[in-house]
């Protein structure tokens, strides 16, 4: 809390103390018993300790030289080279000659333990770190610790593989290169990476993520330690594909029919439809899985354009083929923010849900559907398609993208600002990384940008500016600001709007 750094391997805030990696002795000057670990040491009256005496360096040294006497020379081809604290330890307490004249150990290097972590034993400092987390987080302690003295070593049970979704943390929590995430592995050195917090948008949890990315490409999503939200954990989901950034299934270009048209195009053609079209025939879908602005800058389109028109929210995004979910972070709720979405059609009046949508489109008083990045059509089935025109947009192709009859790129969350709102009506900020690919635009841009066409924009050309209008309006929402939100995001005020997703 003074800033004070305590050198370790073995303590993380998350985890229970294990107390035997050593690095963090200090002096004791009263009330202890001499030199002792700071991890296990909790603060008290009349305790005081010294952490920069000649003492505690000396020991902080022969610590470094008994890690490193069987450490092979990786640095060069290791994974953690950049990020490795026995790099950055060496530099601050070793840089002596070696004494060491014996053979080194050898063990087991490049061993596959699971789906997405490679072990490598020979650069095992046994901080155990990796132990108790399959022991205390995951529950399915397949990590154990083997043999003694210079021999130990960590490992699974000949024929076991770890088969838990939290295999990145493993990578994440190791201080030295033993064990790394398979999926990132050789893509990158970490020290050309540039790094933007953000928030995953996998599901409702909202586990908040550090980005690290270069020359526009995401290469790597770690988590971030909120104690409020995900401690310093993180899902294989969330992080494992990166490349869902890329060009891969992303909307490049917008369109009109089968032909690629520009963005503004693309907008002038919706303005004409809507203005062709009876204004009560108009349905606007708000989205689970866009941001607060985003649905806002929607929302206000329909309240100042289309008042005539209905506004709805439907069940958001598949849970996925497999629907997995889990006690401890994988939300069963696979939208980012159904939470915020719900707040603000409930401010907004709507109270069209799926069913009363789906009754419109089959009576034919619902003509034309706008939908806001949800994959529609997944939900509801598609000879339901509205006969007047069916507008989306969205960052990913999907079933609602194909069946379109005008679609428009819109940014993903890591090539935007904004906010989501978690299953716990936590309101957190997403931060643009890289630009949007192709032709994309904020979503809320796009809606501003289709509001100037219809006469009048609303003013939310970038996501400070919508998130502003959205606080000033919104009940939850009154007080925040992008810089009150910080990293850790608030907690919006209790509103019958907030209701989580599904049942956990």
């Amino acid at each position: 809390q003074v800033n004070v750094e305590i050198p370790h391997y073995c303590y993380h805030p998350h985890l229970s103390v294990a107390g035997n990696c050593r690095m963090c002795l200090v002096d004791i000057e009263a009330g202890g018993r001499g030199p002792d670990i700071a991890c296990n040491m909790g603060a008290r009256d009349g305790l005081e300790i010294r952490t920069d005496t000649p003492n505690v360096k000396q020991m902080r040294k022969s610590v470094m030289e008994f890690l490193l006497a069987n450490h092979p020379l990786d640095c060069p081809i290791c994974d953690q080279a950049g990020e490795c604290r026995l790099q950055d330890y060496y530099m601050d307490y070793g840089k002596y000659r070696t004494r060491f004249a014996d053979q080194k150990v050898t063990k087991v290097k490049r061993q596959r333990i699971g789906d997405h972590v490679v072990l490598d034993s020979e650069r095992c400092v046994q901080c155990s770190r990796c132990v108790r987390f399959g022991d205390e987080v995951t529950k399915t302690g397949e990590l154990r610790l083997f043999n003694r003295t210079d021999q130990t070593e960590i490992g699974v049970f000949p024929g076991d593989q770890i088969e838990h979704k939290y295999q990145g943390c493993l990578s994440d929590i190791c201080p030295v290169g033993a064990l790394t995430d398979e999926d990132f592995r050789f893509e990158k050195r970490v020290w050309y990476m540039k790094t933007v917090p953000g928030v995953c948008d996998g599901c409702a949890t909202g586990c908040n993520v550090d980005v690290d990315h270069d020359q526009g490409q995401v290469f790597r999503v770690r988590p971030r330690r909120n104690d409020s939200v995900n401690d310093s954990w993180m899902c294989d989901i969330g992080r494992i594909d990166p490349a869902r950034f890329s060009g891969i299934k992303r909307i490049m270009r917008s369109r009109v029919g089968e032909g690629d048209k520009s963005t503004p195009d693309a907008i002038s053609h919706v303005a004409e439809m809507l203005r062709n079209a009876a204004p009560e025939s108009v349905a606007v879908v708000l989205g689970a899985r866009a941001t607060n602005e985003a649905n806002w800058a929607m929302a206000a389109l329909q309240q100042k354009h289309l008042p005539q028109s209905r506004l709805f929210l439907v069940d958001g995004n598949h849970e996925g083929a497999d629907g997995y979910h889990d006690d401890l972070l994988v939300s069963q709720d696979k939208n980012p923010n159904r939470a915020g979405a719900a707040a603000i059609l409930a401010h907004c009046g709507g109270a069209g849900d799926k069913d009363a949508l789906i009754a419109g489109l089959e009576s034919g008083d619902i003509q034309v559907v706008l939908v806001l990045e949800d994959d529609l059509l997944h939900r509801i089935p598609e000879h339901k398609k509205p006969a007047g025109g069916l507008v989306y947009f969205g960052a990913f192709e999907n079933g609602t993208s194909a069946a379109a009859d005008v679609v428009i790129g819109v940014a993903a969350s890591v090539e935007q600002d904004g906010t989501f709102t978690n299953r716990n009506g936590r309101v957190q900020r997403i931060r643009r990384a890289i630009g949007p690919l192709g032709d994309a635009l904020p979503a809320y841009r796009v809606v501003d940008g289709l509001a100037e066409s219809l006469g009048d924009p609303l003013g939310t050309a970038t996501g400070a500016k919508a998130f502003a209008l959205l606080a000033g309006a919104v009940p939850g929402f009154q007080t925040m600001t992008y810089q009150t939100l910080g990293l850790g995001g608030q907690v919006m005020a209790s509103t019958d709007a907030t209701a989580n997703g599904p049942a956990e």
